[in-house]
């Protein structure tokens, strides 16, 4: 089985069944429930289409919190072939039975916190599966103008997209926000989304299945009634699909085409949108404060009667261009452009610089004493980078940049002083590099200024079956992986290995640098009586990958 070409063939069909929705009137009218896909759930225990989904999903979940059943990427990998034909067997007879979910707290900017439901990886697998399916199919069905967990789409495509609208003349703003989408988007709703295009109620069930799997909470299994779990790989997919409902709601609102340029002529309302998940903005132009309020009303008696859904009370409210929109962590506000007149800008808001200080003081600072000062600065330099390609389309970048990067190098210069106990002279003169500071050309504490602004423009791609790239903003922050998990300093003992050694390997010595190589006991830990006694330098040496993987394996 081709994975792509099946893909492309969904999609074409669903095309299909969408032209036959539209192509009735009302003299003519057709059933929309006509030419729906059908056998969709033989898919799903295809061993092609499955073994394309566990490769996904290792890839993705490498490093990454485990589900209830406490699997890991390689402890799944052992045995895979036999772990997937039963997972076959068990979809292809109906006796699949997705696990609870495991309830993580992921603390947000505000104080709070963000409830994660962690699927095992086995049902993980399931889910990416139908992901794969229902993606060309609703990727037809969705609006141009939603941007959220969709292929070749990003935060950026929103922003620019508003920025675009308040320059064309649009001045009151609807600025929305769903109460705990996630967590109370209706069940009966994605069900009715998923019928509308797919005919095929094994399928059905299965979705059913999965939303009714359950959340484990401190050890006891509590059932889920409504809401989809935020980490969930199909969640993001079927909440779109019943928030298009929204979108086209609004699409019917306003006018295009010859009916724009009428209206316009005739000094008439007209309305456009931009959404991202949950997030959205209204735009209104030659309207009133009075006809915003009315389409917000509208707005949310529609989310409560067809999606279950309510607004956020204190994230939902009117503004005027004038005075500028929050928008996905940006400011939006009118300004003086380079011609003189009146133009939207984007800028970084004081919330931001304000959260991201905050991490780089607990992810450098704040931190265990015997935590080494190399890991604090790989672990910082992953914030900063992060949050640089994140914010490096807003007109005050620069800036912002330049006064963070003073912030940054005094943060951890403030941290290896505690950490050592010495002056901050002291410090400066052993650590401190070209502008910045670090232990080693290839362990410095990175720059926001080094990430250059980006103002270009570039709408995103079409969407093309089998091919399209999820721009996950989220995955934009470096990932870190700990070096030295349980043993606090052998990153600092790595630097000094490879100066000593003239960074070479001891083994072959090839020229090697500090991410091409791996310190090595010369002694295995297991014979000291503790690590503290393994753990020091003369027992150290520098050793490349391959030298270090063939070492290990002899042993």
């Amino acid at each position: 089985m081709n994975v792509e070409e099946v893909q492309r063939r969904l999609w074409e069909q669903s095309q299909e069944h969408k032209g036959h929705k539209n192509s009735g009137g009302p003299l003519f009218p057709v059933n929309q429930y006509d030419r729906r896909i059908r056998n969709l759930f033989d898919l799903m225990h295809h061993p092609q289409w499955l073994y394309a989904a566990c490769e996904s999903v290792l890839i993705r979940s490498k490093g990454k919190a485990t589900g209830v059943d406490r699997v890991t990427v390689g402890q799944f990998k052992e045995g895979l072939d036999g772990k997937l034909e039963s997972l076959r067997l068990e979809l292809k007879r109906g006796t699949y039975c997705p696990q609870p979910l495991r309830r993580v707290l992921i603390p947000k900017a505000n104080g709070k916190t963000r409830p994660l439901g962690i699927p095992c990886l086995r049902d993980k697998i399931v889910q990416e599966a139908m992901r794969m399916a229902l993606e060309p199919i609703f990727e037809v069905e969705f609006h141009d103008n939603s941007y959220g967990f969709r292929p070749n789409r990003s935060t950026h495509h929103a922003v620019f997209r508003c920025q675009n609208l308040m320059h064309t003349g649009f001045t009151w703003v609807i600025e929305g926000d769903v109460k705990a989408c996630f967590d109370e988007i209706s069940h009966e709703a994605i069900l009715s989304s998923v019928r509308e295009k797919v005919m095929d109620n094994k399928f059905i069930d299965l979705v059913k299945r999965l939303l009714k799997s359950g959340v484990q909470i401190d050890g006891v299994v509590q059932p889920t009634v409504k809401g989809v779990p935020q980490g969930g790989v199909v969640s993001p997919l079927l909440s779109n699909a019943v928030l298009n409902r929204l979108d086209w709601f609004l699409h019917d609102k306003g006018a295009y085409d010859k009916e724009c340029r009428r209206i316009r002529y005739r000094q008439h309302s007209n309305i456009r949108f931009v959404r991202y998940a949950d997030d959205w903005c209204v735009f209104i132009t030659r309207g009133s404060k009075k006809l915003a309020e009315d389409l917000r009303e509208q707005i949310r008696e529609f989310l409560i009667r067809e999606c279950g859904l309510r607004l956020s009370e204190e994230k939902t409210h009117i503004t005027h261009v004038r005075d500028g929109i929050d928008f996905l962590g940006f400011h939006i506000k009118m300004g003086i452009g380079q011609s003189g007149k009146l133009v939207p800008k984007i800028e970084i808001t004081t919330k931001a610089r304000t959260n991201v200080l905050k991490r780089l003081n607990e992810t450098v600072r704040f931190r265990p004493q015997q935590e080494s000062i190399s890991n604090r600065i790989i672990r910082g330099s992953s914030v900063i980078i992060g949050w640089a390609n994140y914010y490096r389309i807003a007109h005050n970048y620069s800036n912002v940049a330049s006064k963070l990067d003073q912030d940054a190098f005094w943060i951890t210069t403030k941290a290896i002083c505690r950490k050592l106990d010495i002056s901050t002279a002291k410090c400066l003169r052993k650590y401190r590099m070209e502008n910045t500071i670090g232990v080693d050309e290839d362990c410095k504490l990175k720059k926001f200024s080094n990430t250059k602004m980006s103002l270009n423009y570039k709408g995103p791609r079409p969407y093309q079956p089998g091919k399209g790239h999820y721009l996950e903003d989220a995955e934009w922050e470096v990932k870190f992986y700990l070096y030295d998990k349980g043993r606090p300093q052998s990153m600092d003992l790595k630097i000094e290995a490879l100066q000593r050694d003239g960074y070479r390997c001891q083994s072959c010595g090839i020229p090697v640098s500090f991410k091409s190589s791996q310190a090595d006991h010369i002694q295995p830990v297991k014979s000291f009586a503790n690590l503290a006694q393994a753990h020091v330098l003369k027992n150290i040496q520098t050793l490349c990958l391959p030298c270090h993987k063939s070492k290990t394996y002899a042993r």
